[in-house]
């Protein structure tokens, strides 16, 4: 019954290894620096969105810039060769925003990520702060593991 029970352990600790491997490959930091254009003054407007992948529960990204400060916990899961990153809640554990408005419903897709020849290309899903629904950009690049 131990060897029985010492076996299953074992498999059940090869599976949950297996499964974090799936993730690694996206694992890091990844930063979309997103131009508003000029401001007044002729100052250059910009968002910084980055993206943090720590596996597919370990998934924030943050947007700070022109009048913007936002965190949000996401949700990152690979499909093929495709990253799909969708809304969990935002950083403070709510579905509503610091000014109490519902942006993204739980599971909504946000966009995803997929490789390209030359780095990576961003298909928009509903993230409020991109170019539009089914835009795709080469918006996030990789900077960090």
């Amino acid at each position: 019954m131990k060897s029985v029970v010492a076996g299953l352990a074992m498999g059940l600790g090869l599976a949950t290894s297996s499964i974090a491997f799936a993730a690694a490959p996206w694992d890091g930091i990844y930063v979309y620096e997103q131009a508003l254009g000029p401001g007044a003054g002729g100052t250059h407007n910009f968002v910084t969105h980055t993206l943090t992948i720590d596996g597919p529960e370990g998934c924030r990204l943050v947007a700070q810039g022109f009048q913007t400060d936002e965190t949000i916990r996401c949700k990152a899961m690979p499909d093929g060769d495709r990253l799909l990153v969708s809304f969990v809640s935002f950083g403070n554990g709510k579905v509503e925003n610091k000014y109490g408005v519902k942006l993204y419903s739980p599971g909504q897709p946000l966009f995803a990520i997929s490789q390209a020849p030359n780095g990576f290309v961003t298909t928009w899903q509903g993230y409020s702060k991109a170019a539009g629904d089914g835009a795709s950009s080469t918006a996030f690049k990789k900077v960090g593991r």
